[in-house]
């Protein structure tokens, strides 16, 4: 099988060892053993796309390598996790480099992303190859890892702060000098992120954070800023696509629009719009209140508690039925067609969190729930919650227990132990049938939604995976278990009749793991 992955970590946690190499490996058995049962710490710790696992792919990879310096705010929260870890692997998570990290005494750009992160695969050149439009010329290498990169967040090109707010903000002028000493150096960067998991000056975030104090990764802006649009438009003369993923709900459709000339700002010579790694909500934004049991506003932000929808009219039964993940992290309807009849990629993201899986021995399950509903915990910046208009007439109208999970279902998914595989991988059908319907319902053909999605894992030791799919050597099975199980599924969903037969879904599962990405790719270096 070939392998192609929009956005990975193969080396991420090896990055922040005192000693050690890019083949290391920090797994489960290196945690300790934890006094509660209420933590996902060991299935998060040994999410992995090590190379050694890669190496099983002997029909070629590649791979979109992540450029990212973690933030300031992060490294904080990061320090106190160490002690999960048995005090002979507690190395593997250096506490003096988190520090200087906070402290901004070891700089995002220079010493991180440049002399850290690039130069280790850069010096490993065994085994990673940095590919060149020459690559596909002569056929893609098969004894080693084919790679290109993505910058996720701006803040990884800024040496001169590492936080924005209190008068500081990102210089746009830095950024782009420093994105362009990457080209200089024949860095093939196909995609920037322009924010991550704490505030920018650029735009306003989503919300994305688990394990930690959520307060510091609170969402306070509005939209996309007039230095975010330099960015995008810095990004487009330099033929490189912004990727969506992290920005939030408003600064998406902000940024859209531009390319469209719809809202204030016009961008010129736009490049087509990617989202990474990326899960989906399930529906259109309009139709979002509907599922909000509760929302509260809590200082600078309105805490949002989401019903997790299951698309009643798509379940082959009320059973062991699929939810959504129906937070602004993840795309909505409209931002999916809008991305696909641009020209743009969506790669699919392997975070069970982000593909709305949920189930009774989750950490801090109860925590989620609001009366009878299992929920998703969104939090939303006071000013682009008042500048949405959402309609409040729709959040108080009562969730319908019909199409959302509640808790009684939830444990009865789990009865029957024969079912839970199936649980595992029909979140993953559900986003793909979803993802499907969409286009068409949008006036997009099976033949051409299918050449624009991929998969975007996210593999990185700080995902949370499926159980059944801990990392990058379980993504031949699950592709075989889309070629012989996804026509049978579509079967039974009564919106998927009209067309689940037209579907080639031999052919959907090459473009899916490999020949989406690399056309895209091959299309990118060659110009």
């Amino acid at each position: 099988m070939q392998y192609f992955d929009f956005h990975t970590h193969p080396i991420l946690k090896q990055l922040f060892s005192e000693t050690g190499s890019v083949t290391d490996m920090l797994g489960r058995n290196e945690v300790k053993v934890l006094q509660t049962q209420c933590t996902d710490i060991p299935n998060i710790i040994q999410s992995q796309i090590h190379p050694s696992q890669l190496a099983q792919y002997p029909e070629g990879v590649l791979l979109g390598i992540v450029l990212y310096s973690m933030e300031s705010f992060l490294a904080a929260e990061v320090i106190p996790l160490r002690q999960h870890l048995r005090t002979g692997s507690q190395h593997k998570l250096s506490e003096p480099l988190l520090k200087k990290i906070v402290l901004n005494d070891y700089k995002a750009f220079t010493d991180f992303l440049v002399n850290r992160t690039l130069k280790a695969y850069q010096d490993n050149s065994n085994i990673f190859n940095v590919i060149t439009s020459d690559t596909f010329a002569n056929g893609l290498p098969t004894d080693k890892i084919n790679i290109f990169f993505v910058v996720e967040g701006c803040h990884s090109f800024v040496d001169s702060v590492n936080r924005t707010g209190d008068g500081k903000v990102f210089p746009v002028t830095e950024i782009i000098d420093n994105l362009d000493t990457l080209l200089a150096r024949d860095i093939p960067i196909l995609a920037v992120n322009l924010t991550h998991m704490q505030q920018s000056s650029l735009c306003n975030h989503a919300f994305g954070i688990q394990l930690t104090n959520p307060a510091p990764f609170f969402p306070t802006g509005n939209g996309m800023q007039p230095d975010g649009y330099d960015i995008a438009q810095a990004l487009f003369d330099r033929g490189i696509h912004p990727d969506l993923k992290h920005m939030s709900y408003k600064s998406r459709r902000d940024l859209m629009e531009a390319v469209d000339g719809d809202g204030d700002i016009t961008l010129h010579a736009p490049m087509p719009l990617l989202c990474t790694h990326a899960g989906f909500t399930g529906i259109p934004f309009e139709a979002w209140p509907e599922y909000m049991s509760l929302a509260r506003a809590e200082g600078p932000v309105v805490r949002v508690e989401m019903a997790k929808s299951f698309a009643a009219d798509s379940v082959p039964s009320q059973d062991c039925a699929p939810t959504f993940n129906m937070t602004t992290i993840n795309l909505f309807d409209e931002e999916i067609a809008w991305i696909v009849a641009h020209g743009g990629m969506i790669g699919l993201s392997m975070d069970r969190r982000i593909l709305g899986y949920v189930d009774p021995f989750d950490a801090d399950v109860d925590g989620r729930l609001d009366g009878d509903f299992v929920v998703d915990t969104d939090f939303i910046s006071q000013a682009e919650w008042d500048a949405l208009n959402i309609d409040l007439g729709k959040y108080q109208q009562k969730v319908n227990p019909m199409a959302c999970l509640t808790v009684q279902k939830l444990h009865a998914n789990w009865g029957d132990q024969s079912k839970q595989e199936r649980w595992y991988y029909d979140h993953i059908f559900l986003h793909l049938k979803h993802y499907l319907q969409t286009c068409l319902r949008a006036g997009i053909p099976l033949s051409t939604s299918i050449q624009h999605i991929t998969i975007g894992s996210d593999f990185d030791g700080l995902i949370n995976p499926f159980i059944t799919m801990p990392g990058v050597k379980d993504m031949e099975r699950l592709k075989r278990y889309i070629r012989t199980d996804f026509r049978g599924y579509l079967s039974q969903l009564e919106d998927a009749s009209d067309w689940y037969r037209d579907l080639d879904v031999k052919q959907f599962a090459d473009n899916l793991f490999f020949e989406n990405g690399y056309r895209f790719v091959k299309n990118f270096m060659q110009g």
